[in-house]
């Protein structure tokens, strides 16, 4: 059998979350269907691809190194390698692998990139001259090795300009300067981070139109234009941080099929087969563009442009992968025969919202450069611009965000002035205080360097809210201010009343929200890929799905603490519940979770996470259960009000684990609890932190090897403890060791989602599906005891948090368990001492 191996991502950062492990379940599902054996490397805890049997034949937990990947080549002997589903970091350590001429010798084939061009993408200067032979406009860009080659290019560029380390020997942070005192700081730094005691500068394209485009190429040459999205805030800040609509909504035609053109080109000449990500910055007064970045790997683009045109992008890139053309994939009965070659179709529009970490990292100086600060997303999908971005900025009314608003609508306008010229996290609640302050759209546009559409399409919201404030009661309004996407408890806010009183009124009047289906090709088609979002018109396109169901609520978009294990244990639920035969329905606003992959959900609602969106499809739907996130119980009970046949059941999980901080060693016992019975999951040893000199339960070792008369006390202990619980589960003991070897016991606490990734991983066992087995009355313990000596290898493993601190140049702060952006296992020798 032909063996493929997938370059996984390693552990989750600030810029890259669960897309890239969505990407890997829907890719790797396509490789099997041609019968190939997969091989995946990662050392991410919370990778939900490693635990899925059924799309990975061979799950390899280890670094991402090249002594790694040369030793499965040696093993399993692949004849392909994909480096495409592992960010920027697969393509330099393929790179690395290639120069020890493994992939030569063996014949190994890379996919969707060849080898040439997996050197030009790590080198900027490379892939530069290429797209100048292209004729392709670029940024001036240039390696240097002191402060004089520098000064040569502004001399050229003039002022500000980039800089940042070439080959950087960690994450290294881009610089932008505006004067010869920072060149030189800068240039000083760069140096000392780079492995060739180099940099790169580059002119500055501050203030132009940042639009993105994703081509999909088959191997015969073949190209479509997957998507066009343009990016709010323009060049200066990241793309990543800024709000992201598709379709492109000022554009002209002339620019589309130009720079179309020139994605195709650039994409031609580099051989890809699958996606290319293609940046352009675009000059309209000028009339021109500039090429600003080429990635030819699956990133949040790709997750968003998938959710929001219902074309499956993985899936078809992974048969291409398999050496299949587009006119040749048959994407199964939901799709029209000639799908994958179809470019997408749109007749609704879709916005991607960044969400800051602002509560976790209260020390952080917040303001939007070049560097990447936004940690998750969320997806609204409308009729129109302004009823997609409504939808999709619910999320951002959180009670922190309250507080900002409130603290926004106090400044001065020389301060408001100066949070325009320079934004901070979550700008779209300062660019609507202006609005409702008078401002007019062209002195915005000024400020901002924002297209002044998107200001008199925000006006219409402004004015519908101050036209909502003066007419309390008003039918017309209301029905006005649905269409357009405000919530009841918008609504409610404006009129001073409670959320359920709107809510009677729509219903005394047949305000009903119907069910639209996200397809590629806007109705042309028989299509269905049962993706649906809601508006306020007639024709309804969802009906309750047969047969048993059952409902899992998002935990929203990705945040510091959990990171991506709650969207692990939420997969992991989906995939038991399909095991016992239950339709899965999900309802979730973040297009990057892995509950978006048709692999695991039958249906999905791309709706924000209130109360009145998921109450509205659970009384749609009518779900025997529902799945829903600790914290957000009250969504649990808008279901409970609905549906009263529904059984809820909250997900304790994904509650964030505490940092336990002790000069004593610590341990944690895990067991589930059936209600009767504790069976013993295996005993965890807190590692001590070299740095503070102290054990923190954030970095911990498995199995905790403890002597015999202190193992035998903490297993009685705990049994006793957890016995002791209200409710079965899985539940963790903590204790702390004294130089006696006496056990203390601290506290009992539910197995939170980390800690489910990591001991399913070191154990072998699935243990979501034991507890979703628990949670449906299916739960054998005998199946357990069996399920735990069936030549179940007990790894000796190392678990390690991850902190973002080097990302936001902050200082340790590893206390603050909340500030958790992603985590590594690795294995440990036996008896060593860490």
């Amino acid at each position: 059998m032909t063996a493929v191996l997938i370059i996984g991502a390693g552990a989750d950062d600030l810029q890259h979350g669960s897309e890239l492990d969505q990407a890997t379940v829907e890719v790797a599902s396509a490789l099997k269907k041609h019968g190939l054996e997969t091989i995946l490397l990662s050392d991410n805890p919370f990778s939900y691809a490693l635990d899925d049997d059924r799309v990975i034949d061979h799950p390899v937990v280890a670094p991402l190194g090249v002594k790694q990947v040369v030793d499965l080549i040696n093993r399993f002997e692949p004849t392909m390698i994909i480096p495409t589903l592992g960010s920027r970091h697969s393509f330099e350590l393929v790179q690395a692998v290639s120069e020890t001429g493994i992939f030569q010798e063996r014949g190994i084939h890379y996919c969707g990139v060849p080898e040439a061009t997996v050197r030009q993408v790590n080198n900027p200067v490379l892939l530069s001259q290429t797209l100048k032979q292209l004729g392709a406009s670029t940024k001036l860009i240039r390696t240097v090795s002191d402060f004089q080659g520098a000064a040569d290019l502004v001399a050229q560029v003039g002022y500000p300009v980039i800089v940042r380390a070439a080959l950087p020997k960690k994450q290294a942070p881009r610089r932008i300067i505006h004067d010869s005192r920072e060149l030189q700081n800068a240039v000083a730094a760069g140096i000392q981070e780079s492995r060739a005691g180099q940099v790169m500068v580059q002119q500055s394209l501050a203030g132009l139109k940042e639009i993105e485009v994703l081509v999909m190429r088959d191997s015969s040459g073949t190209m479509m234009n997957l998507a066009m999205v343009e990016n709010l805030d323009p060049i200066g800040i990241h793309a990543g941080d800024s709000v992201a609509v598709t379709p492109a909504q000022t554009l002209m035609d002339r620019e589309i099929q130009d720079i179309r053109n020139v994605a195709f080109a650039i994409t031609r000449r580099l051989r890809i087969v699958g996606v290319n990500h293609v940046q352009f910055a675009l000059d309209q007064e000028h009339q021109r563009f500039y090429v600003i970045k080429n990635s030819p790997y699956f990133d949040r683009i790709a997750s968003f442009v998938e959710v929001a045109t219902g074309y499956p992008v993985a899936t078809v890139c992974g048969h291409l992968y398999a050496g299949q053309l587009l006119r040749n994939i048959k994407l199964g009965p939901n799709y029209s025969r000639h799908l994958a070659l179809t470019e997408p179709v749109m007749d609704r529009t879709a916005v991607r919202l960044p969400t800051f970490p602002i509560e976790s990292l209260p020390g952080q100086r917040w303001e939007l450069q070049t560097e990447k600060q936004s940690v998750g997303s969320v997806i609204g999908i409308g009729r129109s611009f302004l009823e997609a971005i409504i939808k999709g900025a619910a999320a951002y009314y959180t009670p922190t965000n309250e507080q900002i608003i409130k603290a926004i609508a106090t400044f001065s306008d020389d301060r408001l002035d100066e949070r325009l010229i320079h934004p901070r996290p979550h700008r779209l609640l300062t660019l609507l205080e202006a609005l409702a302050r008078g401002y007019s759209s062209d002195e915005l546009t000024e400020l901002t360097k924002i297209d002044r559409y998107y200001f008199d399409q925000l006006k219409r919201g402004t004015d519908l809210v101050r036209r909502l404030n003066e007419n309390q009661g008003s039918l017309d309004i209301l029905r006005e201010a649905k269409y357009w996407g405000l919530s009841d408890d918008q609504i409610a806010q404006s009129w001073a009343i409670s959320p359920q009183k709107v809510a009677d009124l729509r219903e005394e009047n047949q305000l009903h929200r119907v069910y639209k289906e996200v397809d590629p090709s806007a109705g042309e088609f028989d299509e269905h890929p049962h993706r649906f979002y809601a508006t306020f018109e007639t024709e309804n396109e969802s009906d309750a799905t047969a047969g048993p169901r059952a409902l899992i609520v998002g935990d929203g978009p990705r945040k510091l603490g959990n990171s991506t294990a709650n969207d692990y244990v939420l997969a992991m639920i989906a995939r038991e519940l399909k095991h016992h035969q239950y339709q899965v329905v999900s309802h979730s606003n973040n297009p990057n979770s892995l509950l978006m992959t048709q692999w695991l959900s039958d249906k999905v609602y791309l709706e924000p996470m209130t109360e009145e969106a998921v109450a509205s499809v659970a009384r749609l739907e009518r779900p025997d259960y529902a799945f829903v996130p600790a914290g957000k119980q009250e969504l649990g009970r808008a279901i409970e009000r609905v549906s009263p046949t529904t059984k809820v059941v909250v997900i304790e999980a994904t509650q964030i684990p505490k940092n336990v901080v002790s000069s004593i060693p610590t341990l944690e016992f895990n067991g589930l609890f059936d209600g009767q019975v504790v069976y013993q999951l295996g005993v965890t040893g807190e590692l001590k932190d070299q740095g503070v000199g102290k054990y923190q339960t954030l970095a911990k070792r498995y199995p905790a090897h403890l002597e015999s008369d202190l193992a035998t006390k903490v297993t009685a202990t705990s049994e006793r403890a957890i016995s002791q619980q209200e409710t079965p589960g899985l539940y963790q003991v903590l204790y702390q060791v004294d130089g006696d070897a006496e056990g203390v016991h601290e506290d009992v606490s539910p197995l939170t989602a980390p800690d489910i990734a990591f001991m399913t991983k070191v154990l072998g066992m699935n243990l979501t599906a034991i507890w979703v087995r628990l949670m449906i009355g299916r739960f054998s313990g005998q199946a357990l005891v069996k399920a735990s000596h069936e030549g179940t290898t007990y790894h000796d493993a190392i678990y390690r948090a991850h902190f973002p601190y080097a990302d936001y140049h902050l200082t340790n702060q590893k206390s603050a368990p909340a500030t958790v952006i992603g985590a590594q296992i690795e294995r440990a020798n036996k008896g060593s001492e860490q």
